[in-house]
């Protein structure tokens, strides 16, 4: 399946936990537009002045990107720079809205002439949102005086406890009338009615005449669950809710770990044939061997391609509480050899004829390996893979390994 458009949740799934974009997605998603003609969507809670600088960074406006502001509430092309769908809560929902914030003695705010506004810059929510978008805040006597026009999306901000409280409230009294999500404990953010990630993004492929096939979501919390469910192929960042998790095809790396480059390298740049089994198969050979002794799980196989990850516990490390390097090895032999047998034809079997392994970087107890194999020479009578093990936890490179197997024909 060639994958044409990628939407992105910003928060805790592009962004690390500083709200920074590192080199390592940078560099993908810039050769996924350049190479692959993938074309990027940001969807986001936040408003259009916390999505340009991120934009820009990727380019989008030189590959036809768009931003979804607002959580969907409109639609930015960034060629052009035009709002090609917009969508707005009425002034009387915002004042139904504004008076039950108020009986529960928290903070309502809305955005405007690039500020954020509130009755309370000084409450640290505001400051935490403003900060986070790079805006700068504008304090009124009274918001409602100041709404004059129907805005794209209002936030309530204020304890959990009182989130939890106001928002059974909202959709108990305002049924059919604001979208409401969560997107942090502290949070609750207001949509027009029925207005969300997925229902945008679904508009705009339509515009586009994509296939939701040919969409990849990413996301990690709650309202990114009905545009990972959409999309042809939904992925959570593996800091997700365990529920966001649950409804994903697949599950890629943190937002710390660069998750959005693992999951591009997999499925955009990847160009390997379904293997002829699957992962249930594969694992479901694993108890009662070294690979299950290991803890070792077979995480995706294709043809010429294979990917497994190994604890780092009382079964793989030495005494001192460090990675043993044999353990590496047989993570590696297994990648390629889990690699061949996806590649054998009726009648053939493979057979391990030679390991050499390059260890780079130590790892401790606590951490995962991930290995990923790949086929350099597929030869009638011999495999050769190239295998780079991986730490789960800080993404540097533990060990190369080059296998070389051995095509035998059963008898």
């Amino acid at each position: 399946m060639k994958y044409k458009m990628i939407a992105l949740d910003v928060d805790g799934t592009l962004l690390n936990n500083k709200r920074e974009l590192s080199e390592t997605n940078k560099r993908a998603l810039l050769k996924a537009q350049e190479e692959m003609g993938v074309r990027l969507i940001l969807a986001s809670g936040r408003p259009i002045e916390g999505l340009t600088k991120i934009a820009e960074e990727l380019q989008l406006k030189d590959h036809s990107g768009y931003i979804l502001p607002y959580n969907g509430a409109q639609i930015i092309n960034c060629r052009t720079g035009k709002t090609i769908s917009e969508h707005s809560i009425p002034l009387d929902t915002i004042k139904r809205l504004y008076n039950l914030s108020l009986g529960q003695g928290v903070n309502f705010l809305t955005y405007a002439d690039h500020k954020v506004v509130s009755e309370n810059v000084n409450d640290p929510y505001i400051k935490e949102e403003a900060e986070k978008n790079n805006m700068p805040t504008l304090e009124v006597p009274n918001i409602l005086d100041f709404i004059k026009k129907a805005p794209a999306k209002c936030m309530i901000a204020g304890e959990p406890a009182q989130m939890d409280t106001l928002e059974a409230l909202i959709k108990q009294q305002l049924p059919g009338l604001v979208t409401v999500t969560r997107s942090a404990m502290a949070f609750i953010e207001l949509a027009p009615w029925n207005i969300h990630k997925k229902q945008s993004i679904a508009a705009l492929l339509d515009k586009l005449d994509y296939n939701r096939q040919e969409l990849i979501a990413v996301g990690d919390s709650y309202h990114d669950v009905e545009m990972i469910q959409y999309a042809g192929l939904g992925v959570a960042v593996s800091n997700a809710k365990e529920a966001v998790k649950a409804c994903a095809d697949y599950v890629t790396m943190s937002n710390e770990e660069d998750g959005i480059a693992h999951m591009i390298e997999k499925f955009v740049f990847s160009e390997y044939e379904d293997a002829p089994y699957s992962l249930d198969e594969i694992n479901s050979l694993m108890p009662n061997s070294l690979m299950g002794n290991l803890g070792i799980v077979c995480t995706a196989l294709g043809r010429g391609y294979a990917e497994a990850t190994m604890p780092v516990d009382i079964r793989t490390r030495q005494p001192m509480g460090i990675l043993h390097g044999g353990a590496n090895l047989a993570l590696a032999e297994t990648v390629a050899g889990l690699g061949s047998v996806a590649l054998l034809e009726p009648g053939e079997m493979q057979v391990g004829m030679q390991v050499s392994g390059n260890h780079i970087s130590s790892a401790l107890e606590g951490d995962v390996m991930r290995a990923e194999g790949r086929i350099m020479h597929q030869g009638k009578s011999t495999h050769v893979w190239s295998v780079e093990i991986y730490s789960t936890k800080s993404g540097k490179l533990i060990c190369t390994v080059r296998v070389v197997n051995s095509i035998l024909k059963q008898r």
